[in-house]
């Protein structure tokens, strides 16, 4: 038989016990969720990871084009595009895949007979850098290529000029964008304001200390050897074409003047 301090004792027991098991439930509810986060990450880490995978795999592919001599096939490129292809079916906005795949857009554009089918490929890698930049705003190899799309598609506007300054701002050192943007600068010359003038101005006297050859290619394509021949870097490049092309005006202006008189 039950003392009465004990059966008063019972409720509060009892009490006890219920207020103890809705905590109980709120535990196994946290284990729970908690469990769900985990695999949730774990099958993210995982789609990352096979992401990464098959961008290193287009890297490779990438890579092999520069020990042949000559440009890549649409067989090798559409080996490297279906690797970035898979890559961005798992994670869609993987920039490093965008920015690939817009990379072998353009070298698809340059290798098509089709105009209007050049036209759509330039289109997509448009698309792609710009997506791709949602990601990585900094990357000054992204702009470059943004503002390449824009001259190839013949959209000479702000946004062209926007991503040739924040090409130029970010990567000012770097040779490839140092030369995507003189291609693009002087294409789009005439809409270039004074401060875009000076920039490419100074991109090209620093593009002197890396690869001086491929610039004097670029600035002679346009008739632009003059942007060169006064940089003291230049001359053992250029400095031949320079004396020619200075020969070539003096004797213009000396033709001129006897026509005057």
């Amino acid at each position: 038989m039950l003392s009465e301090r004990s059966a008063r004792s019972a409720p509060t027991s009892a009490a006890r016990t219920l207020s103890q098991r809705p905590a109980h439930r709120w535990g196994k509810a946290g284990c729970v969720a908690l469990f769900i986060v985990l695999a949730l990450t774990a099958v993210q880490c995982a789609r990352l990871g096979a992401a990464g995978l098959f961008v290193q795999l287009a890297q490779f592919e990438i890579d092999r084009w520069t020990d042949i001599s000559r440009p890549p096939g649409m067989p090798e490129i559409s080996r490297a595009a279906n690797y970035f292809s898979d890559s961005l079916a798992y994670a869609s906005d993987n920039p490093w895949a965008l920015e690939g795949a817009g990379a072998l857009d353009l070298a698809r554009m340059r290798a098509s007979r089709i105009p209007r089918e050049a036209l759509a490929i330039t289109r997509d890698a448009h698309l792609r850098f710009r997506q791709a930049l949602l990601q990585r705003p900094t990357s000054p190899f992204l702009w470059a290529n943004l503002a390449l799309t824009k001259l190839y598609l013949n959209e000479i506007d702000g946004e062209l000029l926007a991503a040739l300054r924040h090409a130029d701002e970010l990567g000012p050192w770097e040779p490839t964008v140092q030369q995507t943007t003189l291609f693009v600068g002087l294409a789009a010359w005439p809409e270039l304001d004074p401060g875009l003038r000076q920039a490419l101005a100074r991109t090209i006297e620093r593009g002197a200390l890396r690869n001086p050859q491929k610039m004097v290619e670029i600035v002679t394509s346009y008739g632009r050897l003059d942007l060169v021949c006064a940089i003291e870097k230049y001359k053992f490049v250029a400095g031949p074409d320079c004396s020619k092309a200075a020969a070539a005006a003096n004797s213009g202006e000396s033709m001129k003047q006897g026509y005057r008189q």
